[in-house]
């Protein structure tokens, strides 16, 4: 089983239809879920964000999701101290594009992948799953459904 920390903003700001979403939270875990970035859903995930967030807003999040969001102290401060904490830091894949972060956890022997590479794996997945490579957001596709029940149901 692997641990994926991602760092949440970097990603966020990384798939232009997240980050101009009114949920990009939400919206990001979807995008990770549909698209399989961390592999089997028995690998945990965690994502970390700077700042505070008001959770209970945020119905319908994965489960197999843990979302943390720092408060006071900078994400990094609490990526490096779950990762220090973790016996099994081989088990660990970062990914983030902040250098000083990825210093630190390359130095802890945790793998390391840049956000770009992570999202890699959608360009391959789009071309199997959609011959447009086209994909539409966790909101676009409640919208589509809604449309649909008043139609069909």
């Amino acid at each position: 089983m692997l641990w994926y920390i991602i760092d949440g903003w970097n990603v966020v700001h990384s798939i232009p239809s997240v980050k101009s979403s009114p949920l990009p939270i939400r919206d990001l875990i979807f995008f990770i879920r549909r698209f399989k970035l961390t592999g089997s859903n028995n690998n945990r995930v965690t994502i970390v964000f700077d700042g505070y967030f008001d959770m209970p807003n945020m119905a319908g999040i994965d489960k197999g999701f843990e979302v943390i969001f720092s408060g006071d102290k900078s994400a990094d401060e609490v990526i490096k101290e779950k990762v220090r904490r973790y016996k099994k830091k081989y088990q660990i894949v970062m990914v983030s594009n902040d250098n000083q972060i990825i210093d630190y956890v390359k130095l802890q022997g945790v793998r390391i992948l840049r956000v770009n590479d992570f999202l890699n794996k959608v360009k391959k997945k789009k071309t199997k799953d959609s011959p447009t490579g086209k994909y539409i957001t966790y909101k676009e596709e409640e919208e589509i459904n809604s449309e649909l029940r008043k139609i069909w149901l």
